[in-house]
């Protein structure tokens, strides 16, 4: 049943809304979603619909029934929130996929340098370039470049392509630039001939070149942001307080605050949201 009604709304919102729904088409397809883009339409509509019916009857009951409230009044405020829910929904669908691709950018671009070196390492030791795919995708700790390259692997073992022709599938899907390109030049050193463990050196002192001009910018920044985290956690708060202290022996009140109160504000409720602001931004700004 539920199969059922998620393929009715699957072929009404394509029909309906397609044309719309092209650039979440593109981006299920780039950052290897694990769902196909015509499902996800109709899971994205079913549940916008799902969610109208839900909500609509539920504050038409809340607002009629148990608050007793004016009839149109009710049915305009009912609508109206439900609309907005609904609307949510829809909006929460349809981004997911671009938040997912921007977390597999990050990870794959930031994991991309010592993922080349750690195959530059195994391409030494003579491994076959097949085998070294499969090597670095059992190594987890790469994120999601090693999940790119498990990828490659599968298409090699599992769908019977030959090693260029899965690099080849792989770069026109992945979201990174960097890593096409890495790709793409992997593919016509294997063509050329070349020799593969040079092309890896070469990556690798490129890409640690970069890596460690990110890592000198975050450690600027970190000390920068170590500053700010003194001034504003530390300093001001207690410079603050003893000021607010001072002046509570000539006057209770300070701008019409009682000076206890705004004592209590500052240790009880400005401090821990400073705090965990800058704790959410260290999260958020990675190398």
């Amino acid at each position: 049943m539920y199969q059922d009604l998620i393929h009715l709304f699957q072929r009404i919102g394509i029909k309906y809304f397609g044309k719309y729904l092209k650039p979440l088409e593109e981006l299920i397809k780039k950052s290897n979603y694990p769902i196909i883009y015509e499902k996800y339409v109709g899971q994205l509509f079913f549940y916008c619909f799902l969610s109208f019916s839900v909500f609509s009857v539920y504050f038409l009951l809340l607002f009629l029934v148990f608050w007793r409230l004016d009839f149109l009044f009710s049915i305009l405020s009912s609508f109206i929130i439900t609309i907005t829910i609904t609307f949510l929904v829809a909006t929460i669908f349809y981004l997911y996929p671009f938040y997912k691709y921007n977390l597999q950018l990050d990870s794959l671009e930031r994991n991309m340098p010592l993922g080349i070196a750690y195959m530059n390492i195994i391409s030494k030791s003579g491994v076959p370039t097949t085998r070294m795919f499969k090597y670095v995708a059992e190594a987890k700790e790469f994120g999601e470049f090693s999940k790119e390259c498990e990828r490659v692997y599968k298409n090699i073992y599992q769908v019977g392509e030959d090693v260029v022709s899965s690099m080849r599938s792989i770069a026109l899907r992945t979201p990174s630039k960097p890593f096409k390109i890495f790709l793409l030049g992997f593919m016509s050193t294997i063509l050329s001939g070349g020799n593969i463990s040079l092309y890896l050196n070469e990556e690798t002192k490129k890409e640690l070149d970069v890596y460690e001009g990110k890592q000198q910018k975050y450690t600027s920044m970190m000390g920068f942001l170590a500053d700010i985290f003194i001034i504003a956690l530390l300093i001001a708060p207690l410079v603050l307080i003893i000021v607010l202290t001072t002046f509570s022996l000539i006057e209770p009140i300070f701008m019409s605050y009682d000076i206890l109160f705004l004592i209590k504000l500052i240790t009880y409720a400005a401090v821990p949201v400073v705090g965990i602001t800058f704790i959410i931004f260290l999260n958020v700004v990675r190398v």
